[in-house]
């Protein structure tokens, strides 16, 4: 605990501190171990003098007793005997009383480091705790605090969260967020990598911050979504208004509605907003390995044979039983480009890729809505025998209206909607499952 600090935490137990050293103690409180642990120390003493007045008392009073019934003299030892005692007795039952008044605000200090509320979570994700917790659960009803992080895992996890004043924040897969702090009226929250997409209550009043490796977001009450990465972040604003600052050369920049920035370390160019741009409907797997790819161990190609992803492993929380095992290969869409994918009804999404052994293959994307917020996942299971002979390539195509949608209370349907991103997997099985190739058609 920092030089002096028992006295200043003195001077707030006896209610001289001006309401600055207040709330700079809650602060300590809150972050010092050391200062809860003498505000402990402090109760512990406050209740063993107050114990031993008590006992004093209870003596006294057995000795007055028997003096009285002896000699009606002895009023005036009694006199002399209760005075200190009274005063202890006070000056404890004052100690004790400044002290709940301490311990109060702790609990409101610690209430109000509750920043969030996991209202829903599927998929494989994780939650690390500030207090050195782990949980591979993250079930709904778990409250966060100032420290903790959020990782989602697979590409068919998602994580929905309500902050403190309403507002709501989608956490889309292989994404990670961190809690920073609640101070200074407003939310801090630090993205690593994935998708995020936030739309604010009606009482939505807290300055919120969403720091990625290349951007600083903020926004008060606006409808918007993030995309980042190591290396680059988009940003796009769907309603209301927020800014975006970049560490670096400190430029700043604000957004109204229908605007995106896309940044990524190394541009020197004006930190700018532009319109976003017009749908696509049409895209493919880039031809730069790694520029689109989630999940996946890229492969050159042998032989004659296509340049691919080899599925990679990752486990499967699933509720009462034990974690299910999936081989996955995902990439993000609509990749470098930074222009929204639009599927619209006679979408189809073709697959060129290979299976070593017999096995059922599913196939997903997740969604937004058009300049909205998250909408969902949709998936579709390939039976072996469509996929032909053992170790042979394979080309699927898939009409749009044979994925099923996952959270049908979001979409029912991905007519319209914006595609995040897509993958394929084998469940509990190691295939051998490999992509050369993922393309939507219009």
């Amino acid at each position: 605990m920092k030089p002096g600090a028992e006295e200043w935490m003195l001077r707030c137990l006896d209610g001289k501190a001006t309401v600055q050293e207040r709330e700079a103690w809650e602060a300590l409180l809150r972050d010092d171990p050391e200062a809860r642990a003498y505000l402990r120390e402090l109760a512990e003493q406050a209740v063993l003098l107050a114990d031993l007045e008590r006992t004093t008392s209870e003596n006294f009073s057995r000795a007055d007793l028997g003096v009285l019934s002896s000699s009606s003299t002895a009023q005036p030892r009694h006199k002399a005997r209760w005075a200190p005692w009274a005063r202890g007795a006070v000056a404890a039952a004052a100690l004790l009383a400044l002290l709940a008044v301490a311990l109060s605000w702790l609990r409101t200090t610690e209430a109000r480091s509750k920043l969030a509320r996991v209202t829903h979570a599927t998929g494989s994700r994780q939650f690390l705790g500030s207090r050195g917790e782990l949980d591979y659960g993250l079930n709904p009803g778990v409250k966060l605090r100032a420290g903790d992080t959020i990782e989602t895992r697979s590409c068919d996890a998602w994580v929905e969260l309500e902050l403190r004043d309403g507002t709501k924040m989608t956490i889309g897969g292989h994404s990670s967020l961190r809690l920073l702090d609640g101070l200074d009226g407003g939310l801090r929250l630090k993205m690593t990598r994935g998708n995020l997409w936030v739309s604010p209550g009606k009482a939505a009043s807290e300055n919120l911050v969403i720091q990625t490796p290349t951007l600083a977001v903020q926004s008060r009450a606006a409808q918007f979504d993030v995309q980042a990465s190591g290396i680059e972040t988009l940003v796009r604003v769907n309603e209301g208004v927020g800014s975006v600052a970049r560490g670096w050369d400190g430029g700043v920049a604000k957004l109204g509605a229908g605007q995106q920035i896309h940044n990524a370390l190394g541009r020197k160019d004006p930190l700018q907003a532009s319109p976003q741009p017009a749908p696509v409907h049409r895209w493919e797997t880039p031809s730069d390995r790694n520029s689109a790819v989630i999940l996946g161990r890229w492969f050159p190609g042998e032989a004659g044979e296509a340049m691919g992803w080899d599925a990679e492993p990752l486990l499967w929380p699933v509720p009462d039983r034990e974690p299910v095992l999936l081989f996955a290969v995902s990439f993000v869409v609509p990749g470098a480009g930074k222009v929204p994918l639009q599927l619209r009804a006679g979408s189809k999404l073709v697959f060129e890729g290979r299976t070593d052994r017999k096995e059922r293959v599913r196939f997903g994307f997740s969604t937004q809505k058009m300049r909205g917020v998250y909408a969902g996942k949709f998936e579709t299971d390939v039976q072996p025998e469509e996929l032909g002979a053992e170790g042979a390539v394979w080309r699927v195509e898939l009409p749009l209206e044979r994925f099923r949608p996952l959270q049908p209370q979001l979409s029912s349907k991905p007519d319209g909607l914006e595609m995040t991103d897509l993958y394929a997997l084998t469940i509990r099985e190691n295939a051998g499952l490999a992509i050369f190739r993922a393309e939507v058609l219009p």
